[in-house]
């Protein structure tokens, strides 16, 4: 009787171990393949700005001798390259996006959809121009890409750099915690503000979550 009764707790402990490392494994899971994907985003990014910066520079050449011959001041028509992270994406990298203060940053995809928000931030259409006279929107999940949201405060700084490579400055200016069942956002559409929503709270114990963290921050 005493060895059946050490047997079973030794059965109990390894399936309590093997229990725990698939928890464990459960747990890394999510950052591990945020980490990754944000790698190659990171990558097709870095192309993409590449690409960009060659492009510019040869059409100033162009134009430099445009100007020289009949004093013209011609527009760029660069447009930004749009490179995949992976061939079958069905998204790109359009900006990225630098926190300084706790070091951190990310690349943002283009479009809000669940397939591209499983693989990075991304940019909800119609804000999705961070060039535009309206606000440009970025959501993403409070369990990977955006867990450090809850790490941003008040009078933070935030960077934007976009597919041309210019950048712009952001202040934090106001974090609401909004009902998204109500889906009353602090959106103002004719001003270039800049606001991260991730559902909230970050610690929750379920999939889903009826209340959103809203970042709002202004240009500097």
């Amino acid at each position: 009787m005493a060895n059946l009764t050490k047997t079973v707790r030794k059965l109990a402990a390894a399936a309590l171990l093997i229990v725990g490392g698939f928890l464990c494994v459960q747990a890394s899971w999510l950052p591990a393949k945020a980490w990754l994907s944000q790698q190659l985003i990171k990558h097709s990014w870095q192309q993409s700005i590449s690409i960009m910066a060659q492009q510019q520079m040869q059409e100033e050449q162009q134009q430099q001798q445009i100007r020289s011959q009949d004093n013209t001041n011609p527009h760029s028509l660069s447009k930004p390259i749009a490179i995949k992270p992976w061939p079958w994406a069905d998204t790109f990298p359009i900006a990225e996006l630098v926190f300084q203060r706790i070091d951190k940053s990310i690349v943002v995809l283009n479009g809000g959809d669940p397939t591209t928000l499983a693989f990075s931030a991304g940019a909800v259409a119609p804000f999705n121009q961070p060039a535009a006279i309206k606000p440009f929107v970025v959501a993403g999940h409070r369990d990977s890409h955006f867990a450090f949201l809850e790490d941003i405060a008040i009078k933070d700084i935030i960077s934007l750099v976009d597919a041309r490579g210019k950048m712009q400055h952001y202040q934090v200016e106001s974090i609401d915690i909004v009902d998204a069942t109500i889906g009353q956002f602090p959106l103002i559409a004719d001003e270039r503000s800049l606001v991260l929503i991730t559902c909230y709270p970050f610690k929750g114990i379920t999939n889903s979550a009826d209340e959103r963290y809203v970042i709002t921050a202004t240009p500097l």
